[in-house]
């Protein structure tokens, strides 16, 4: 069995998980990174995406989170998000349509315009949404 680590997902509203993890993955803003038993302490925020959790018993755990921070400190992985949905809790074609309209909204603006930022950060969000969406099993 391979190592394991303490990993623990909270948001505003309370704890989402909270348990052993091989392997956590999730999206800074320099791009995706992965936390392995005995990292190195280490603190990122996060940017909108999936944060994907492998469990011990090779389960892999799936949320969209918006934002937040995570820390790896003496081996424990905490993660602050402002906020976290779970793949079964996204509707496909919602999500979708999410993405054509902040394109549209995105794509229409100036690198120098005050809302630059929380559109792309909304065209993010939305493609997570699309991501996870795809990752919940389908219904029999």
């Amino acid at each position: 069995m391979a190592g394991t680590f303490s990993f623990t997902l909270v948001t505003p509203t309370g704890v989402v998980a909270e348990g052993q993890a091989e392997e956590v993955s999730a999206i800074g803003p320099l791009g995706e990174f992965g936390v392995l038993p005995d990292h190195i302490n280490f603190i990122t925020s996060l940017v909108p995406g999936v944060l994907e959790a492998r469990l011990p018993e090779g389960v892999a755990m799936h949320w969209v989170v918006s934002g937040g921070l995570a820390e790896v400190k003496d081996g424990v992985l905490t993660v602050l998000a402002s906020s976290a949905e779970s793949p079964e809790s996204i509707d496909a074609n919602k999500a979708a349509a999410q993405v054509r309209q902040a394109d549209e909204i995105f794509s229409s603006l100036s690198f120098y315009d005050p809302e630059y930022a929380p559109a792309q950060e909304a065209l993010m969000l939305a493609r997570a949404r699309v991501e996870a969406a795809a990752l919940k099993p389908a219904s029999r």
